[in-house]
């Protein structure tokens, strides 16, 4: 006969599984809706990178005119994130995700049947500030439904699913250009993003707003961080078209820097900042940050370094080059999912300083590889496979631990920062390693190969670029060892692992 403890000791282990059902349950769900938004937004964006030359002839425009196709959505992507951070967290992440995916949608069909390129650029404007609301927003809303002991696990998924994206992307652009045309690359958007938007306001959970008195939103600090970090960025980018010294990239970078410069100082003095100073000071976030940004930067320049590598001094084709670095794109799918459930043990400073280890020691090995006269394809592959698991491993830990801690008001601001910190690393990364390599090379630029191929000038000028890209990864594991905390992962409590409703 079972006593009366006895059964409430019963109930209590069905309620708990129910309610440990139900948080699996939603947590699925979120990051079902938001991997697929994130998928459409990234796909769209890389698929576009082989494009440009069917985009020209089709609008009749100029090389340097197409360019803008694609720095229109950066830079307006970029610029808007930390505006869209502190609206969604005013007004609600889950509302502002949807009506940003559901303008993405709709502009991608404006953009299908642009009539000229003018028209076609205020679109890309447009679609880049709409995907600024799901770069911002997705990781917010699975911090919000996750919690904090299964957080990486929801971000290594989150992430694999944007390394899918990114590689799948320039292969489906390919296909779309070489079968249909590249209108279809925006037509194939609206159904996928139709979908996105019916499921998310079905599964998305809706979080009652705060019953305290409404924050203003801060206009003069939105002003002055859109156009600071969009004058940083324009500079950063016309280097490649302009040259270093040209004043205008001078001018732009200052412009905006000292726009920078102002914001910092306005949001000091308002009561009710669009970036609270005070997230990036928390000790062990500020190094997170510093490490997202580095370890950011080296991703971007490997990919464009290997490249060019492989065309100009191994002298193999653009298509053999571009399946060359997958290995780095499947080792970081591979990675990051097995990053959730090392997390179940071992910190965020133990998986990201690991992560950021496994990213110096390949660049280390391609630099010292890159100095001989032939880079075989196998030791190629395996400092490849280094830099691919180190991603992997670092960039989910990485990131919760940039959101922990920080109160339901402020997730999409803080994440909003690191999105912004990433995006600004990935265009420096490519254009720093641009610029090294066609310093060496002289004036005979990047595209003249068969005069450059195998000089001993030109291998050097990889090696430095790739040693520059090793010291930016040296940078990123100094920061994560810097951040502090235990290196194995501490026992949730029922307090750490109650969500805010």
């Amino acid at each position: 006969m079972s006593t009366s403890a006895e059964t409430a000791s019963t109930h209590g282990d069905s309620r708990q599984s129910f309610d440990d059902r139900e948080v699996r349950r939603r947590c699925r769900q979120a990051l079902g809706v938001t991997t697929l938004g994130l998928m459409l937004v990234l796909v769209n964006a890389t698929s576009l990178n082989v494009a440009l030359p069917a985009m020209s002839a089709s609008f009749g425009v100029s090389a340097a005119t197409a360019d803008w196709f694609l720095v229109a959505f950066m830079l307006s992507n970029t610029a808007f994130i930390l505006v869209f951070g502190r609206i969604s967290d005013l007004l609600g992440r889950r509302s502002i995700y949807l009506v940003g995916l559901a303008c993405f949608t709709v502009i991608s069909l404006l953009c299908a049947v642009a009539p000229n390129a003018p028209v076609f650029i205020v679109l890309r404007v447009l679609q880049g500030i709409a995907a600024a609301t799901t770069v911002t927003n997705t990781t917010p809303i699975l911090a919000d439904v996750f919690p904090p002991e299964r957080l990486v696990q929801g971000m290594g998924l989150n992430l694999t699913a944007a390394a899918v994206a990114n590689t799948i992307g320039p292969a489906l652009g390919g296909l779309m250009i070489t079968f249909v045309d590249w209108r279809a690359l925006f037509l194939v958007n609206v159904p996928f993003g139709v979908a996105a938007v019916v499921l998310g306001a079905r599964l998305l959970p809706r979080r009652p707003r705060s019953r305290g008195k409404r924050e203003r939103f801060d206009v003069g600090g939105a002003v002055l961080s859109t156009f600071g970090l969009a004058a940083v960025l324009y500079g950063i980018n016309r280097i490649g078209v302009w040259g270093p010294d040209d004043p205008r990239v001078l001018g732009a970078m200052v412009f905006g820097a000292l726009l920078l410069v102002l914001f910092v100082l306005v949001e000091r003095r308002t009561a009710a900042p669009l970036l609270d100073l005070q997230l990036i000071r928390r000790p062990g976030r500020a190094q997170a940050y510093g490490a997202a940004f580095f370890n950011s930067f080296c991703r971007a320049g490997v990919v464009v370094l290997v490249g060019l590598h492989q065309q100009m001094v191994e002298q193999r084709s653009a298509a053999v080059a571009g399946i060359v670095v997958l290995p780095l794109a499947l080792l970081m799918m591979v990675f990051s999912p097995i990053c959730g459930r090392l997390a179940m043990r071992w910190s965020a400073r133990s998986l990201s300083s690991l992560g950021a280890l496994l990213v110096l020691i390949g660049l280390v090995g391609l630099a010292v590889q890159m100095a001989a006269a032939h880079l075989p394809v196998g030791m190629l592959l395996c400092w490849l496979g280094f830099v691919g698991a180190g991603i992997g491993l670092f960039t989910a830990p990485n990131t919760a631990s940039i959101m922990a801690g920080v109160s339901s008001n402020q997730r999409a601001v803080a994440n909003g920062v690191r999105s912004m910190l990433y995006n600004s690393a990935q265009a420096a990364g490519t254009v720093v390693t641009l610029l090294i390599v066609t310093t060496w090379l002289g004036t005979s630029g990047i595209t003249s190969y068969a005069a450059t191929a195998g000089a001993s000038a030109v291998r050097l000028g990889f090696v430095v670029a790739m040693a520059t890209l090793a010291a930016s990864a040296l940078v990123a594991l100094l920061l994560s060892l810097l951040r502090g905390g235990s290196w194995r992962t501490q026992p949730a409590t029922p307090a750490a692992s109650a969500r805010a409703e």
